[in-house]
């Protein structure tokens, strides 16, 4: 969930006309002169003036997000993206998240998952992550929604939308083991993997840290992960490069990840692989290259914990 109305640093904004004045005065106090202490009270004239520019200036948040929705689902196709990034806006509010869906928020988002106006699609997407990320609530009222199948038909799908696709995703399963059960269940991490793999950087780079997220919280979804083939399937992308490659970074990163496991260490030493030799040409091309210093690194601690016995040299 976004920081909105949740930063410890921020002072917690007014709801009445008492906390408008305490909140001014405590912004203001620094720049008093010494002598400013001795405010005389408000005259009565003032505090109605002041107590009707509040009311005017008044948001019913539930009113405008109902307006919205009403826009979403039965207004102009050009207006929908403005209404959905109004709803984003007020939902960074947790109290806001869940009362958007209280409201039958949810009612939304399924239309707006399968509009073919990539615009709305993958507005309704980054909804979905603002209302779900460190929310208990609203993560299981979406999986009760069933959104995740078509969050994860999405992953396969064009570059823009499979990015959100993944954000949401992440938002939905992390700190939320029962969206996490489900999401495995429907072959969310066969999905995952084929992500990690793609020229979609954006993707990618989503997958990879999801990933390594999971493996890090939970050593059964590593296992999981080391059972459909991961070490095999992302050594096999390792491509030594003579410049900077993303690719090869995160391939290398998420083989860093799965080794934490000793099974994962023994798939690595399948001569099949190469793997070895594929890590001392990484070392080789990018040596002193500052740009490169994360691929040298993951390179060196592959050595070192799939061949550090091994004195052979190259592959056997």
């Amino acid at each position: 969930m976004a920081s909105g109305g949740n930063n410890p640093d921020r002072p917690r904004q007014p709801q009445n006309l008492k906390g408008l004045l305490k909140f001014a005065m405590d912004a203001t106090k620094s720049e008093d002169a010494p002598q400013s202490s001795n405010i005389e009270p408000m005259d009565e004239e003032r505090r109605r003036f002041l107590e009707d520019a509040l009311k005017s200036l008044t948001v019913d948040v539930v009113q405008e997000i109902e307006k919205a929705m009403r826009t979403l689902l039965e207004g102009a196709e050009e207006d929908k993206p403005e209404a959905i990034e109004i709803i984003i806006d007020f939902v960074q509010d947790i109290d806001a998240a869940n009362d958007f869906l209280k409201v039958g928020g949810s009612s939304i988002i399924q239309p707006g998952l399968e509009s073919p106006n990539t615009a709305v699609c993958t507005g309704i997407l980054r909804l979905i992550a603002e209302l779900t990320q460190n929310n208990p609530y609203c993560q299981q009222r979406l999986l009760e929604a069933n959104v995740l199948p078509k969050l994860i038909e999405f992953l396969s799908g064009e570059a823009p939308v499979a990015s959100q696709a993944m954000h949401a995703v992440s938002c939905m399963v992390r700190n939320h083991e029962p969206c996490l059960a489900a999401f495995i269940d429907m072959g969310g991490l066969e999905c995952m993997l084929g992500c990690i793999q793609t020229d979609n950087e954006k993707l990618r780079i989503k997958s990879s840290f999801l990933m390594s997220n999971l493996c890090t919280e939970f050593t059964a979804v590593r296992d999981e992960f080391i059972k459909l083939n991961a070490v095999e399937r992302v050594a096999a992308s390792v491509r030594p490069a003579k410049e900077y490659d993303a690719k090869l970074e995160t391939a290398l990163s998420t083989l860093c990840v799965l080794t934490e496991s000793p099974e994962a260490v023994r798939r690595c030493q399948d001569a099949n692989l190469k793997l070895k030799s594929k890590l001392e040409s990484v070392l080789k091309l990018n040596n002193g290259k500052d740009e490169c210093q994360e691929q040298i690194e993951y390179s060196n601690t592959l050595l070192k914990r799939c061949f550090a016995n091994d004195n052979g040299g190259t592959d056997r």
